[in-house]
């Protein structure tokens, strides 16, 4: 049984090193997913091999996924260069002995997705061998590749809330209130009301009724009579006060 043993570097990491055993009737499929677990790469959005000359110059390409290019090439029959749009073979469909030719194939893959790398691939020799092994496997790893930090995952978005915003409906414009200083006054209005003021005085002042003074009802006499008696202390001469009355002490028939 023959067994393809391919050598994997990379320009940018000079420390990393993979070697991989692959069948030739194996695919390309077989040998991208090898290559992506002994290299420990998640996150593929797209990735390619691409046939090279010695010098690394890329030829055909073969995806994982179905991909359309545009091409230039020469049409003999026309005698022209003409661009046609062309399917690229996926590598799911292509087996590594349709394609490799040369004993010392060399090969570009690249990996593109979180991160994005590019190996140089070469065929370093064909073995024949009669062990009975899992194909494709990894046989040699050196280096690490640098992964880029994991990125936080962002808080999820709070709810939006339900309350249904309630319009602000503007306030009527209000003109300029009149200045009181352009307020005419109107004399004949103002002296119509001064009359009916003057008769509304008038008319109460008839019609409210005369409240006789109030009486003692011990002594019967008025309060405001009691007023104009005097005071004792009005009086200088205190003597002068018991003359009119001296008499009655006299004759006690007089009481």
């Amino acid at each position: 049984m023959l067994i393809y043993h391919f050598r994997i570097i990379s320009e940018e990491h000079e420390d990393f090193l993979r070697e991989i055993q692959i069948q030739p009737k194996q695919n390309f499929l077989d040998f991208h997913i090898n290559l992506v677990e002994s290299t420990e790469l998640l996150h593929c959005e797209r990735a390619s091999f691409f046939l090279t000359d010695k010098k690394y110059k890329k030829g055909v390409e073969i995806t994982l996924k179905t991909e359309k290019r545009i091409v230039r090439k020469y049409d003999e029959d026309l005698d022209q260069v003409v661009t046609e749009s062309i399917t690229l073979p996926l590598m799911k469909h292509a087996k590594l002995n349709q394609y490799i030719e040369d004993p010392h194939q060399k090969m570009i893959y690249e990996f593109v997705g979180r991160d994005r790398f590019s190996f140089l691939i070469e065929l370093f020799r064909i073995l024949k061998t009669d062990d009975i092994h899992s194909y494709p496997r990894c046989v040699k790893r050196v280096g690490e590749l640098p992964k880029k930090a994991e990125q936080p995952v962002p808080p999820a978005p709070k709810p939006i809330s339900t309350k249904i915003p309630i319009p602000k409906i503007p306030l009527p414009e209000v003109e300029e209130s009149t200045k009181l200083n352009d307020i005419v006054e109107n004399e004949s209005e103002l002296a119509a009301i001064e009359n009916d003021i003057s008769a509304f005085i008038e008319e109460e002042t008839t019609n409210q009724e005369v409240i006789p003074p109030a009486m003692d009802e011990d002594e019967g006499f008025s309060f405001e009579e009691e007023e104009a008696m005097g005071h004792i202390e009005d009086y200088d001469d205190l003597d002068s006060i018991d003359k009119p009355y001296s008499g009655f002490d006299q004759n006690s028939d007089d009481y």
